[in-house]
């Protein structure tokens, strides 16, 4: 039976070549799609869920509630984990990961090398984390001191064939550290992107203050994971965390209560978490985002379906009276059909699976990732198989309930059934697929505009031809000021200056305290500090409302600080010059001797908030970078050269860290951009299915109308008067189209907005341009036929009658 069905099926869809192709291509191309953001969002969706604990697993979320809204901090006090495991038989292990420093630094095979992928950690590490070894012993690599795990990469980079386990390496700062272990890279699909493992107690020099810190309920200096006798005790110990806060930490709560992220949370909720120790982080808007898109391109190619198969109900309807004539039960019909659309999904199936292979690196290059799927896996493939058996039937089952349905009596009639063929039904879904069409466009249009405000808005400094070299060694700043004269006398390099953060930073910025005892009306505040030398302001153009810069002078800018306009007006505003500061921890006073317009020190995400400049000679920061501003014209490579000559004269110890500020800058939107670049092409995917079923849908009603057009022809009807006869239904769909996807466009666009506390305003011409551009993009799909059907001779159409 089923093979009869199938061949019916075949030979219909050979019979009639036009509609199957459009069927077909649009199937293709919807499962292609779709298939793709699939594994895309099974990849998201599957963050640490391959450890065989990870449901037992839950990270500490500090809470700093003294501000005016509560911030949550992914490092916590070094005694929490330990201090859990003791008190709680609930918690039965724990693992610490920390980075005392930046970047690890090594001298190999004669080049400076540096490393960021790395994290000292327990030696119960790979207790609760499940990553494969290669050589070594798990259990046993981490236990001595001064030992070191690393991914199959990093093996490969500093020992290439040779086996690197039981090797030495000597990292700057530290005792020689021996190669204990070796894991696979760590699986794309985990948070936790580390190369380098290195045991907690492994020596260090010159850190006279990590003792201090790790022993201390005050300093936030780990990230913690617990892990627990089963998933219900995560719940246990959440509701028993106040009373463990108190106990250890007294009155200080505010500034250090916790909870617990489970595990297999933390990769889709972490977007408001600061410190953490990598930023591989997630967010559900993205998923949310994807899932829609995979879905309005799945919705448009079924709607293609449905539509043709309906629209052809007519000349199917003797077929049908027939076979019910002949003894065929409702239920075979549907089955027929229903053979059908799935044949027509397999199909589209084949063709898709050979489509995903080919455009997963392109895939991989818009998404950002490194995804390896082999679709030809069995898993894989019976989920995509799955997936286009459910996607035929959805797009068969109305078709077959449709025709199935259809009196024989009526159905052999020569045109009785056409004032029933589902042309509400067509109308209805080709709006449908319109308003999914007119969103898209729409969205790609606010996307692209909001990147543009984004490039053009002006920061408050200048960004352009701004190179920035990390300091990465404290010789470097022992020595910064004759290190900085050398960078100055570059070919090329118009100014230099020197600062622990700048503007538009990337990396977490130290925040202080500030009390204005001579204001008694006015409370302490939270602000961010950064440290500046004279030269900072007019290199990055950054302009002065009232007040002076820095002199240049230890002895008088050592106690001075800039604030800028928001910090000004969390002062009182007015007559803020000469004001004493006092930051909390230290009793001497800070003399504001200018304010700075603000400026944009951050990304475009948040708001501009309060800030404390202080000089490079300060009592909470350390410089940290040296910015060059680049002459226009001048030859960039040979000025990088040049520089890093100098650095090489200064820093013998770690290579020459730079990037050009405006790259940086772009790197804070790279998640929208490739957001854009998504509706894009969803966008013209979308257009280009639903365009094909409307020249299929158009063709048919072309050829429905035929006896219609010719006798207004012979009538006297023009041309012109005929293509918009036939035109101006599409036209009214479009225009309902348009006024349906206006408000699902705005709430789109303005939860996606709100991530920017800069953003454009959504105005309703960009809808109207969306709706043009589809309105456009129908007629052109449909003018073909109706410029055939006003050209033909109205004698070989009547001929017949």
């Amino acid at each position: 039976m089923i093979k009869n069905y199938l061949k019916i099926a075949a030979r219909y869809l050979l019979r009639y070549r036009l509609y199957s192709f459009i069927n077909i291509f649009g199937l293709t191309v919807g499962l292609t799609s779709s298939s793709l953001i699939f594994i895309y969002l099974e990849h998201q969706l599957s963050y640490d869920s391959f450890h065989h604990k990870s449901g037992e697993i839950a990270r500490v979320i500090e809470i700093d509630e003294r501000g005016e809204a509560p911030r949550n901090y992914a490092r916590t006090s070094a005694l929490t984990g330990p201090r859990l495991v003791e008190e709680y038989t609930d918690v039965v292990n724990q693992v610490r990961l920390y980075r005392p420093f930046g970047h690890l630094d090594i001298h190999w095979e004669g080049e400076r090398v540096s490393e960021r992928a790395f994290a000292f950690v327990d030696s119960t590490f790979f207790d609760l984390f499940d990553f494969e070894f290669i050589a070594g012993d798990k259990k046993t690599a981490l236990l001595e001191p001064n030992s070191m795990v690393m991914s199959e990469s990093m093996a490969k980079k500093y020992f290439g064939s040779l086996p690197a386990l039981g090797e030495l390496m000597e990292f700057q700062r530290m005792d020689p550290v021996k190669v204990t272990g070796i894991i696979k890279d760590i699986p794309g699909n985990s948070q936790l992107q580390l190369d380098i493992l290195l045991t907690r107690n492994t020596g260090f020099r010159r850190l006279p203050w990590l003792d201090r810190v790790m022993n201390s309920w005050d300093s936030y200096m780990t990230v913690t994971y617990v892990q627990f006798a089963s998933e219900a005790g995560w719940e246990n110990v959440n509701q028993q965390v106040p009373s463990f806060v108190e106990k250890h930490r007294g009155e200080n709560v505010e500034a250090g209560n916790f909870y617990l992220q489970p595990l297999e949370e933390v990769y889709l909720n972490s977007a408001h978490i600061e410190f953490d120790i990598v930023e591989n982080k997630g967010n559900w808007f993205t998923i949310y985002l994807f899932s829609a898109i995979a879905l309005f391109i799945l919705l448009i190619a079924s709607i293609n379906y449905i539509n043709l198969s309906t629209s052809r109900s007519m000349e199917r309807s003797k077929e049908i009276g027939i076979r019910k004539v002949s003894g065929a039960a409702r239920l075979e019909l549907v089955y027929q059909f229903l053979s059908e659309a799935v044949l027509v999904s397999l199909l589209s199936f084949v063709l898709s699976i050979g489509l995903v292979d080919l455009l997963l690196d392109k895939f991989n290059e818009i998404a950002a990732l490194n995804l390896t799927v082999d679709v030809f896996s069995f898993r894989t493939f019976a989920l995509l198989l799955a997936l286009a058996v459910f996607v035929g039937v959805l797009s068969g089952s109305y078709p077959a309930l449709y025709l199935s349905q259809l009196n024989p009596s009526q159905s052999l009639k020569s045109g009785s059934f056409t004032k029933s063929s589902g042309a509400g039904l067509r109308r209805a879904l080709v709006i449908i697929q319109f308003t999914l069409s007119i969103v898209m466009i729409s969205a790609t249009i606010i996307i692209t505009q909001q990147m543009a405000f984004i490039k053009n808005k002006n920061l408050g400094f200048d960004k352009d031809r701004m190179l920035i070299i990390d300091i990465n060694d404290s010789n470097v700043r022992q020595s910064f000021e004759t290190m900085k004269n050398e960078f100055i006398k570059v070919p090329g390099v118009k100014n230099a200056a020197s600062s622990s953060r700048v503007p538009g930073e990337w990396k977490n910025i130290t925040e202080v305290v500030v009390r204005p005892r001579s204001l008694v009306e006015v409370d302490s505040f939270q602000t961010y500090f950064m440290c500046f030398d004279e030269q900072m302001l007019p290199t990055y153009s950054l302009q002065l409302v009232e007040g002076r810069n820095f002199l240049g002078k230890l002895a008088e800018d050592s106690t001075s600080v800039l604030i800028n306009e928001t910090a000004a007006r969390q002062l009182g505003g007015d007559d803020v010059i000469g004001q004493n500061l006092f930051l909390a921890g230290n009793d001497y006073p800070l003399e504001v001797v200018g304010v700075l317009k603000d400026f944009n020190f951050q990304s475009l995400h948040t708001d501009i908030a309060p800030l404390v400049v202080g000089y490079w000679s300060n009592p909470v920061t350390v410089i940290d970078y040296f910015s060059l501003k680049i002459e226009p014209g001048a030859d960039i490579s040979q000025t990088v050269a040049a520089a890093r000559n100098v650095h090489e004269k200064f820093d013998d110890s770690t290579p020459m860290e730079f990037h050009f500020l405006d790259d940086q800058l772009n790197l804070f939107y790279r998640a929208e951009e490739r957001t854009g670049e998504i509706f894009f092409i969803g966008a013209t995917i979308t257009i280009l299915i639903a365009c094909m079923g409307l020249f299929g849908l158009a063709s048919f009603m072309v050829r429905k109308r035929l006896k219609e057009v010719s006798i207004r022809k012979v009538l006297g009807a023009s041309p012109g008067q005929l293509f918009m006869l036939l035109s101006k239904s599409f036209f009214t769909h479009v225009l309902l189209s348009t006024l349906i996807a206006v408000p699902i466009g705005w709430w789109v666009m303005n939860g996606w907005l709100s991530n920017f506390s800069f953003r454009v305003s959504i105005e309703v011409w960009v809808f109207l341009l969306a709706g043009l551009a589809a309105l456009v993009v129908a007629l052109l799909t449909t003018s073909y036929q109706s410029i055939k059907a006003t050209f033909l001779n109205p004698a070989e159409t009547l001929k017949n009658e």
